[in-house]
């Protein structure tokens, strides 16, 4: 059976980290890394404390990364695999992003349990590998899930030809708990029954991608902001108390997500080309109601080098019914009063807590477009040399639909992949 190639970069990364000898007994061993430095020159026009995780001042922790992939064969078409990654952006703590057993049922049909990665995107299978790409990162206006790149669960892959054309369809069921970083905040997220369907398929240097997700989501930080304006209101006045509809809308207790994406590549030696786009939407959810995101790449090497221009655009709006929740009843100023009439100094923080939390996770949304010009120089068999400019302009919407607010953040990154 003749299989062809996903892309030339991924052929390289996949031969290198996964791929496992012969022997029965044998541990294989590989590894990867970045080493980074970041910039944003005017700190005047970062929407947040940082943008992209970094400052005005710089730093060279927050994309640097170190990485050890674990391959053993079993024997008898069964393999382990544990990927053990440390990144800058968590302060380097040590965690187990892949575990999984593969069992190879036929020729065509496999099978994975375990945690591993969710094929997502087109470059999911090596997202963390800065070597497999041009980018110092893939575009995280469509890649940044928030934690939920990995499952631990159970997928199911049919890898066969059709005519001239390469099919690899996967199948899986699984569920995370994950806390990610959310600014400034450590955001608890349980994304639970998760139902995927994943299809590439390859002709010569073309891959097409598509996804299809259902699932589950809870965030518990939002549910402990929604509940307590739901019991704050009761309390200053039965009459304000919340609705169980109003309060869904201030909550992420196991709302239904829907993910589309679809991507498209090629790769023709001098000319390299990617294209992706994503959907993400939340039923009933204060958060990411309609979220559209998508890019266009292209490159061109020649010698040592690859010059790279990428465009992106993002867009992610959060529920009108959750605004008008906090417009209609007045909550913030409501609650605001209350503070300032509380009998003691406990119940005043506690109020003025939840209150400063509103214009933070119930912003009416954010819309971006970016544009980066990147350079890679691959002075090593091993490790590449990169340099990124990434100019964006965005607006965020707060949380009452009024006063709009612009930035227009540009970021210097430049630094070293490689893989060994």
């Amino acid at each position: 059976m003749k299989l062809h190639t996903l892309s030339k970069s991924g052929l390289t990364v996949l031969a290198a980290a996964v791929a496992s000898t012969a022997s029965a007994s044998d541990l294989r061993i590989n590894g990867f890394a970045s080493f980074y430095y970041g910039n944003v020159l005017d700190n005047k026009e970062i929407p947040g404390e940082l943008y992209r995780g970094y400052g005005e001042t710089g730093n060279f922790q927050y994309d640097t990364q170190f990485g050890l992939q674990f391959a053993s064969d079993l024997g008898d078409g069964l393999t382990a695999t544990a990927q053990l990654t440390a990144e800058g952006r968590s302060d380097y703590d040590a965690e187990l992003s892949w575990a999984f057993l593969k069992y190879q049922i036929s020729d065509e049909w496999s099978v994975k349990m375990g945690r591993q990665r969710v094929p997502f995107f087109l470059y999911s299978d090596f997202q963390k590998v800065g070597y497999a790409y041009s980018w110092v990162t893939p575009p995280p206006e469509v890649y940044n899930l928030g934690g939920l790149e990995n499952t631990d669960g159970v997928m199911f892959e049919h890898l066969t030809d059709l005519g001239d054309f390469t099919s690899r369809l996967n199948f899986l069921f699984g569920t995370t708990s994950q806390t990610t970083n959310f600014g400034e905040t450590d955001l608890d997220i349980d994304n639970e029954n998760q139902v995927g369907l994943f299809w590439d398929l390859t002709y010569d240097a073309l891959t097409f991608h598509l996804t299809y997700t259902v699932s589950e989501l809870t965030i518990s930080a939002y549910n402990d902001v929604g509940n307590g304006i739901g019991q704050t209101l009761a309390a200053i006045n039965p009459a304000l108390a919340l609705t169980d509809d109003e309060l869904d809308l201030l909550t992420v207790d196991e709302d239904e997500v829907t993910y589309l994406g679809a991507g498209l590549s090629g790769d023709w030696g001098t000319w390299v080309a990617a294209a992706e786009y994503a959907s993400i939407m939340i039923d009933d959810s204060p958060t990411s109601s309609d979220r559209q995101a998508w890019y266009v790449f292209t490159g061109y090497r020649w010698d040592a080098y690859t010059l790279g221009l990428t465009y992106a655009n993002y867009s992610s709006l959060n529920n009108d019914d959750t605004i008008d929740v906090l417009t209609d009843k007045n909550i913030e100023a409501t609650m605001n009063a209350a503070a300032a009439g509380a009998t003691n100094d406990v119940s005043a923080a506690g109020i003025e807590q939840l209150v400063g939390a509103i214009p933070d996770i119930y912003r009416a949304g954010e819309e971006s477009s970016a544009v980066t010009v990147s350079l890679r120089y691959d002075y090593h068999p091993a490790a590449a040399l990169k340099f990124e400019y990434t100019q964006d302009d965005v607006t965020q919407k707060p949380e009452d639909g009024t006063g709009e607010r612009e930035f227009s953040p540009a970021l210097v990154r430049v630094g070293v992949d490689l893989m060994f």
